[in-house]
């Protein structure tokens, strides 16, 4: 039996390439005969180039380092890859990510993407035409100008005054006109795609900064300061660009980057996992595979809207290859996956016990289900052999 395992992170506990090994433990303790490929995956987000460099099947490869402006104005050494001569491959919260400043430190208003918008130069100085770039856990809520900034447009206020570099959030609402006449001369003709998980409009209640804004530090006050200043710019640059980028599904992610990158590079926003996958050339391993195994640290209602696991169920269902996934917690509605091609889904928690307890010893957890698991497939099989 030939068995792909292809998990997500369990955050907190255990990491993707921890967790996958962990289940091939658990299935062959119990069969030493089995097959197993593990592709640790991840959702196209924070933790991306981590997933990338663990994987084999990336030809080509090479890891470049820059120090940039990271979210607060501080150097920040940030790390990119680059796959041949064509194609680079950017992870956002390497340069602005909200885990790269204490908690207590954080404020959404002074943060700035200029630090990706630096290694997005870098890349177009080198001449590379497909630029992907992994969108999530950013530090920013400032719709992506620092990041415009740093690859040549200039913003100008009513009284046609420069904005300074690098503006952030609190300088939205000075935003009277964009200028690209000094935009990256590359940027007009590369392609760019960018992982995005989310569908949130750029304004309005589900938009950028009410839904992710108090994440990254921002209180009521500046909730409501941030969202002002954000329907300004995007007022200003839809009439200069004439281009709403606030109906595109997930044109707020990122605090705003999903728009930006519409506005400045018409960049095309695909859901992360699908980009993953492509670049990890799961379809293969998948197409040679019995079965499937997927999982991340929960699954609920929120694991159907393109989430790991359920991306890898539909590229298994296209190939009508079964799919389990394991979970540390099944929460509500997460029988709605049955819908999204996982056939079944087991909770690593055999018995009550504290979410301590368990995120402590998910690596067991997980091997003691996984050999649960082809126990039980060992006797469906033999059942089905007595027929």
């Amino acid at each position: 039996m030939n068995i792909l395992i292809a998990v997500d992170s369990f955050k907190g506990s255990c990491t993707a390439q921890q967790a996958c090994q962990a289940i091939a433990s658990g299935l062959t303790r119990y069969r030493s005969d089995i097959i197993t490929n593990q592709l640790p995956i991840a959702d196209g987000g924070e933790g991306l180039l981590q997933i990338l460099n663990a994987s084999p099947s990336l030809k080509n490869k090479t890891n470049h380092k820059i120090v940039v402006m990271g979210p607060y104005n501080q150097p920040t050494e940030a790390e990119y890859i680059t796959l041949g001569k064509d194609k680079a491959i950017i992870e956002m919260a390497q340069a602005c990510g909200l885990e790269l400043t204490p908690k207590a430190l954080r404020n959404a208003e002074k943060a700035s993407s200029y630090g990706l918008g630096q290694i997005v130069k870098e890349v177009l100085d080198k001449g590379i035409s497909h630029i992907i770039i992994g969108l999530g856990g950013s530090a920013t809520n400032d719709g992506g100008i620092g990041f415009a900034q740093a690859i040549g447009v200039q913003f100008f206020d009513k009284q046609n005054n420069l904005i300074s570099i690098p503006a952030s959030g609190e300088d939205l609402m000075r935003v009277y006109r964009a200028d690209l006449c000094q935009l990256h001369p590359a940027a007009k003709n590369a392609l760019f795609e960018a992982s995005c998980d989310v569908n949130n409009p750029l304004l309005g209640e589900h938009g950028a900064t009410r839904i992710y804004g108090p994440q990254k530090g921002a209180t009521q006050q500046q909730l409501d300061r941030l969202e002002n200043g954000m329907k300004n710019y995007h007022h200003s640059l839809c009439h200069g660009l004439n281009n709403d980028a606030n109906l595109i599904p997930g044109s707020g992610a990122a605090g705003g980057m999903g728009a930006a990158l519409i506005w400045f590079t018409q960049a095309k926003l695909r859901p992360g996992i699908e980009l993953v996958l492509e670049l990890l050339e799961a379809e293969s391993l998948i197409r040679n595979a019995d079965l499937v195994i997927t999982g991340e640290g929960k699954l609920d209602k929120q694991s159907s809207f393109g989430k790991a696991p359920v991306g890898v169920a539909n590229l298994a269902a296209a190939y009508n290859k079964p799919v389990i996934a394991l979970a540390g917690a099944l929460g509500e509605g997460a029988s709605l996956l049955y819908q999204h091609n996982v056939n079944a889904m087991w909770s690593i928690c055999s018995e009550p016990i504290s979410l301590e307890t368990a995120m402590r010893n998910a690596e067991a957890l997980l091997s003691d289900t996984a050999e649960a698991l082809i126990r039980t497939i060992d006797v469906g099989m033999r059942l089905s052999a007595q027929k």
